[in-house]
């Protein structure tokens, strides 16, 4: 009985210093991390909301026109439209996410503006981030990016997409983009920018082009262009064997949102582009009212295929582009 006693008793001991020193380990974890924050780090969300990060592009400021090689300071204005407030990398706030402006469209991609000052800080926090000016923005303050851009040496239009991203949490998925303008060039068809959907030079010849458009049969299809330079490609749905979709070059000559098939079982077909007489159109993938209200939808994996009565069928987000890109009177070649 005694030994068992003493046994429990060593049991006791060793069982008590591990308790101790489980608890000091602990507490100096916890005591390594109470870095000392300063006043502003510290932000009280109101009763009842919840953090999220949102933002709102604003605009920019910058030179007009710059020549290849040459230095130019920018600023990128956004207002912070979440509920969480934004820290910036100079904001001394070591437990908050920092906030940056990324390289959008391709992400985290080097942008060719990127540049290193030799007497200052240049506004990039690497070649895809820039940082955010304030040491804190708060929801509903309107802030910025500010950073120093040298300008490639060949001349064109540098389309240049950014999104915001909380480093280490999310982007936020609101990219938007900025031209820089190098050198001389054209600016009668500065719309066409819009139809650029990455980051990349524009070059003159993609301004001064005819818009059209070429539909390859044998492929399923569609390419939108300016001039020779294709600006997208789709996949398409075109006529089957029985009833194809005629070759040759016409031109689109009437446009509607939404066109209803004259026969049964009458077809909803949006945005409508009529390229050939007889009816043959250019439009998203058609559906059908029953007697109920209810609505069919023609199969999603229809489009590649030849599967419509001659017209040309496009996806949903894809007829939506296509109808914004193409006037009435854009030419319209059909080919195998």
């Amino acid at each position: 009985m005694k030994k068992l006693l003493s046994y429990l008793g060593i049991l006791q001991a060793l069982c008590g210093g591990l308790f101790s020193s489980t608890v000091m380990a602990e507490t100096a974890f916890s005591q390594s991390f109470e870095t000392p924050q300063p006043s502003h780090c510290r932000y009280t969300y109101p009763e009842g909301t919840l953090p999220f990060y949102a933002y709102e592009f604003l605009g920019t400021r910058k030179m007009q026109v710059t020549q290849p090689g040459e230095l130019g300071r920018v600023t990128i204005y956004i207002k912070n439209t979440g509920t969480a407030p934004m820290f910036s990398d100079n904001s001394g706030c070591a437990l908050r996410p920092v906030t940056r402006l990324g390289t959008a469209r391709y992400r985290d991609r080097e942008s060719l503006l990127y540049t290193k000052l030799s007497d200052g800080d240049s506004g990039w926090q690497s070649p895809n981030r820039i940082k955010l000016d304030q040491a804190r923005l708060n929801p509903g303050e309107e802030g910025s990016f500010t950073f120093w851009m040298k300008t490639p040496t060949e001349e064109g239009i540098y389309h240049e997409y950014f999104d915001v991203v909380i480093e280490g949490k999310k982007w936020l998925n609101n990219d938007f983009a900025v031209p820089f303008d190098v050198g001389k060039f054209v600016h009668e068809n500065r719309n066409y920018l819009s139809f650029i959907l990455e980051s990349r030079r524009v070059t003159q010849e993609e301004l001064i082009g005819e818009r059209n458009i070429e539909v390859d049969i044998s492929d399923q299809k569609m390419y939108l262009k300016i001039g020779d330079i294709v600006i997208r490609t789709f996949p398409v749905s075109t006529g089957t064997y029985r009833t194809p979709t005629p070759y040759g070059y016409t031109h689109i000559f009437q446009k509607q949102e939404v066109r209803i098939g004259s026969k049964w079982p009458y077809y909803i077909m949006p945005k409508w582009m009529h390229f050939r007489a007889g009816g043959y159109g250019i439009h998203s993938l058609p559906s059908i009212r029953y007697g109920n209200g209810s609505y069919w939808r023609e199969a999603l994996n229809h489009i590649g295929t030849r599967r419509s009565h001659g017209c040309i069928r496009l996806l949903p987000a894809d007829a939506e582009f296509a109808y914004n890109f193409a006037p009435i009177g854009t030419a319209v070649w059909v080919h195998e």
